[in-house]
């Protein structure tokens, strides 16, 4: 009977502290004895990533709930980046919380580890559940995030106590959430695209007005040239292509398949422009651009689903290789359709003919240097992927195809219009399609991270050619006389020999021989 008592007596000294101490601190002893729940909870979606628009600031409101031990306690809240610096955090990236303020705050606690929230239907949890009656705040944090850089990475929340001696900092509670920066299409991007597509039709139809249906008759009849073209386009491309992607960037999958993809790209249609200005066989690069194009329907699957397999079994699951018919058979149609109309005007109106041969190639170096410059404006932002193994792995697939090729070409004992013509219709491919790929295999950003292996082939790709193209228009200039006398057209063929007459003298590809054509009977 005397220990009973005196356990009786005990509990009420015990509930008389615990009571002055709620008054005074309120201990979370007394009012919370599961003290398994979640000392700081943040009210955001945790599949709910936040989303955001580069170059673009959004404000977010998340609601948190500080649960207080003492009212003497503090705690700071802050905000900041965490991994790959594609944001920034604006204006309010941390905020003072004092328990002074407190206030009960009702909660359902289960039986078990976790913390249900209140409302949740009991017929639904397993675990038993009780409410309690906890002293906590409740607010709302408000930020600005500005996104940098489209990319994944993760927004961090860090709660920290603030001490009482010596202002120390503790870190009471730490949350992440995911983070994710899309690029918008903007006008300029718009623009930038018909502009392309709007030249793209006019050089080509420039092109058919001055292509030699004969040239591309005697070119299927006699298929030596384009065969060592589209050899080099489907075959020797495809393998220098893995074979850079292996050894130069080997650890990053991603890239490597950029890579892969653009070598297995058919020609594009700029390499009949470059084709056009460095007075290569014209008529010859169109033929190979239209076979390669046509070829692509084909081989890009081919290659794809062959040594390609050897990228995509790399990366994650979520990748799907799905090839863009449709563009290709876009790129075919811009390159066959205007081409048709141009060989009309040819034969229809001479006259129409004759301005627009005038105007070809000033317009041509005008819009590659408009374009050149909006374009890498526009798309500024992806040289920050640019890395010295991916700006190396862009720069060596076409300059291998150019070296490469010109010498299969010299090999093979073509002309040197002709060598000229296939090293180019070799190392300028469509990369169009393979950043379109790219773009559909992952969901984006993803996609454009990927596509950064393309890009950067195709900045890299017309540098040497647009230095080659100045400096031999400065030379032709400076050299008019002996440029003048070449032929405009060649008027006779021999097998692989382009003849043409001059006066009383031969030009035999391009070169004037001193030998007559033919000597006159003695009287």
């Amino acid at each position: 009977m005397l220990q009973i008592m005196k356990q009786v007596v005990c509990s009420l000294i015990l509930v008389t502290v615990v009571g002055v101490n709620a008054r005074q601190g309120y201990d979370v002893e007394e009012i919370m004895p599961n003290r398994t729940h979640d000392h700081f909870e943040l009210k955001w979606g945790p599949h709910q990533p936040f989303i955001l628009m580069m170059y673009q600031q959004t404000t977010f409101s998340v609601e948190y709930t500080l649960y207080c031990n003492h009212s003497s306690e503090k705690y700071r809240l802050g905000v900041f980046s965490k991994g790959k610096k594609v944001f920034t955090v604006r204006q309010t990236d941390s905020t003072i919380i004092s328990c002074g303020n407190a206030t009960e705050i009702l909660v359902n606690v289960t039986d078990g580890p976790n913390v249900l929230p209140m409302g949740k239907d009991a017929s639904t949890v397993s675990q038993p559940y009780h409410v309690i009656h906890r002293m906590g705040i409740r607010g709302n944090l408000t930020f600005n995030l500005y996104g940098e850089l489209i990319g994944r990475t993760f927004l961090a929340f860090e709660l920290r106590k603030l001490g009482n001696m010596q202002n120390n900092l503790s870190v009471e509670d730490y949350s992440t959430y995911h983070v994710v920066v899309f690029r918008k299409m903007g006008v300029l991007d718009t623009i930038f695209r018909v502009v392309i597509y709007i030249f793209l039709v006019f050089v080509t139809l420039a092109f058919g007005c001055k292509l030699d249906l004969g040239v591309v008759k005697e070119n299927l009849r006699r298929p030596v040239a384009p065969a060592i073209g589209i050899s080099c386009q489907y075959i020797l491309m495809p393998l220098i292509a893995f074979g850079i992607a292996k050894l130069v960037i080997p650890e990053d999958h991603a890239v490597g398949l950029g890579i892969f993809i653009s070598g297995t790209c058919p020609g594009g249609g700029v390499s009949n422009i470059y084709s056009h200005l460095l007075d290569g066989d014209l008529s010859l690069s169109i033929t190979m651009t239209t076979i390669s194009t046509i070829a692509a329907l084909a081989m890009m699957p081919l290659w794809i689903y062959t040594l390609g397999q050897v990228f995509i079994n790399e990366l994650s699951t979520d990748t799907e290789m799905n090839i863009p018919f449709l563009n290709i058979f876009t790129t075919l149609v811009i390159l066959v359709v205007p081409l048709l109309v141009g060989v009309a005007i040819k034969y229809k109106l001479p006259r129409l003919t004759k301005i627009l041969m005038k105007i070809i190639t000033p317009v041509t170096i005008i819009a590659i240097v408009v374009l050149l410059s909006v374009g890498i404006y526009t798309n500024l932002f992806i040289f920050k992927f640019f890395e010295p193994k991916v700006i190396l792995a862009g720069a060596l697939l076409p300059y291998c195809g150019y070296v490469l090729s010109g010498i299969i070409s010299l090999i093979l004992r073509q002309s040197w219009t002709k060598v000229k013509t296939i090293i180019i219709e070799t190392g300028i491919q469509n990369q169009g399609i393979a950043i379109l790929l790219m773009f559909t295999a992952s969901p984006p950003p993803d996609g454009e991270i990927a596509a950064v292996a393309p890009i950067a082939s195709g900045v890299m790709t017309p540098l040497p050619l647009f230095l080659l193209t100045i400096i031999y228009l400065i030379y032709k200039r400076c050299n008019r006389d002996k440029y003048a006398n070449m032929p405009k057209e060649d008027v006779s063929k021999r097998g692989d020999i382009s003849l043409a007459v001059n006066g009383d003298k031969t030009v035999v590809n391009g070169k004037m021989e001193e030998k007559p054509l033919r000597e006159e009977e003695d009287d």
